[in-house]
């Protein structure tokens, strides 16, 4: 979120330069009022990006907990072994569904997914942008 963010911030400097600087006299009035529209124009997006931004951050700073440790018995009643990459268990973790996966594996899938593996319920935020992708949204002002 932070190269959303420099991609709404890096603009203005230049767009202000010339609203403000290529207007001279009387028609000056004209390069304030143009300068002010633009900034009237960014300024929601410009709020909606630090709002991303700060959130990204709160997230980048408290470690993400998908599920719980399982027992034995839970782990044994599973099977053993991991779904997704079909060997024993190395750090279990039980989803809210109470479904069991390696800790690795299921950061992996949560990188691209939202949802369990196995049944689809919905146990991790939107990865959007987790990857360090972009949107290919041109940036217009």
């Amino acid at each position: 979120m932070g190269s959303q963010l420099y991609r709404s911030l890096a603009p203005i400097q230049p767009w202000l330069s010339y609203l403000l600087d290529g207007y001279a006299g009387p028609r000056k009035v004209l390069g304030v009022f143009l300068s002010a529209t633009y900034m009237v124009c960014k300024g929601p997006d410009i709020v909606t990006k630090m709002k991303c931004f700060q959130s990204a951050i709160v997230k980048f700073i408290h470690s993400v907990n998908y599920g719980s440790t399982p027992s034995k018995s839970q782990l044994e009643d599973a099977g053993g072994l991991c779904p997704i990459c079909h060997d024993d268990f190395l750090l279990p973790t039980m989803l809210s569904c109470k479904h069991i996966f390696c800790e690795q594996c299921v950061v992996t899938w949560f990188d691209r997914e939202r949802t369990c593996p196995m049944c689809r319920t919905q146990v991790a935020d939107d990865p959007a942008w987790r990857d360090g992708s972009t949107t290919h949204f041109m940036q217009l002002y």
